[in-house]
This record gives structure tokens, sequence and C-alpha cells, in this order.
């Protein structure tokens, strides 16, 4: 029995020892992110996918109105989903989000990473006032 319980720790182990040297997100998964930018096409965004996983299937996440998700499997590992908006007057034309929300799942590990942009500019205080506002203020 202990020699059961020593064997699935050294495996336990190894495995955790192995997931810290891989990277966060794969070098080639980052260069899609890297492309991806606010109101882009989604055939452009197809275009910059297929580029680095040729393989990929496209499928429609969920939706909400005119907001939700277009996902890529890239992988049997990796897939990336990418949030998306409709143009109001045309249904079929789906652009990124100009919040740029992007997931990468990686579903060896069961985990998945939340990528989203913040803007500082906007930001305000506790106490209401702007930060990039107070910053630039000046005591007499």
């Amino acid at each position: 029995m202990k020699s059961i319980f020593t064997g699935l720790a050294i495996t336990f182990f190894a495995f955790l020892a192995n997931a810290a040297d891989s990277p966060l997100i794969p070098d080639s998964v980052n260069q899609i992110l890297g492309r991806i930018s606010p109101k882009m096409v989604e055939s452009d965004l197809e275009k910059i996918v297929k580029k680095y996983y040729p393989e990929a299937k496209k499928t429609l996440g969920s939706w909400s109105g005119q907001t939700g998700y277009v996902e890529f499997k890239l992988t049997k590992r990796y897939s990336i989903s990418v949030a998306e908006y409709n143009d109001p007057k045309d249904f079929e034309s789906r652009f990124v989000h100009a919040n740029m929300i992007l997931y990468v799942y990686d579903w060896e590990l069961k985990q998945r990473i939340n990528i989203s942009f913040h803007k500082w500019k906007n930001e305000t205080k506790k106490d209401g006032g702007n930060i990039s506002e107070q910053k630039n203020q000046r005591k007499i």
C-alpha cells in the first residue's frame, strides 16, 4: 500500500514539474493573440488563425443579442475564444469586440486563461476623481 501511494505521489509531482517547464501559452497561440485587433472582421481573424493552425475548426459560441464569441479549436489540447459583435445593419457581418475579451483553453490541464484589456485612462478612484487627472495636478 505504501509503495502504491509513493508511486502516485512521484507521478503527481513529476506531472507538476513538467507543467511548470512548459509556457503558459504556446508561442504559436501567442502569435495569434498578438495579431488580433479591435473591430477586425471575422474573416481576417480566421485567416490569422489558419496561418498558424491550418486544421483549426471555427464554431460560434454563446451569443446574446448582438454580442457573442467565436471559438477556434486549434489542437486537441488548445482552443481560443474571441468576443465579437454583429453590425446592427448587417447581422451576417461579425467583428472583434472593441473590449478585446479573449480566452485560451487548455483542455489537457483543464484551465482557461482570460485576457481582457483595461483602459487606465478612464479609471476612477473610489472618491470619484479620475486617476489620470489627479496625476497631472500640482500641489501649490
